[in-house]
């Protein structure tokens, strides 16, 4: 859904099904690359899991938003727990229409990695696609 603000020139307000579709579609919107396509499975920390040394700047963004959803509430289910934002001149603002400090702190690490996405565009290797993780090697960094 479009919004037109004299406050901005471009907003896009959404709410769906899950977070992960909410992730997805931040990714989609800032990197305009498929999140499924381009970022599932990629190095040795994107997608489900993460283990190893991160192969490059692309794989950082994926363990710092690892590190992010760990370090939320246990109470909270980042992946499920539904959230609202915006985008809004290519920044993401996260709100909470909800009251719910979970969705809004999953909203926020969301945020942070698709930006992070956009920032490391440059190290994206197409090799790292679909990595295989056994061969995600030296110790896991901590948070």
């Amino acid at each position: 859904k479009v919004l037109r603000s004299p406050f901005c020139s471009f907003a896009v307000l959404t709410t769906t099904l899950s977070s992960l579709l909410d992730f997805k579609l931040m990714i989609r919107t800032v990197t305009r690359k498929s999140a499924l396509l381009s970022y599932n499975g990629y190095g040795c920390h994107c997608g489900l899991g993460g283990r190893g040394q991160p192969l490059d700047k692309t794989d950082w963004c994926c363990h710092a938003h690892d590190c992010c959803y760990n370090k939320l509430n246990p109470s909270c289910h980042p992946y499920f727990d539904l959230y609202q934002y915006s985008i809004i001149n290519e920044d993401i603002i996260c709100w909470n229409i909800n009251n719910s400090t979970c969705a809004k702190e999953a909203c926020e690490c969301d945020r942070t990695a698709a930006l992070c996405f956009r920032k490391e565009a440059s190290s994206y290797n197409k090799a790292y696609r679909y990595y295989i993780n056994l061969f995600c090697n030296g110790s896991t960094p901590s948070c």
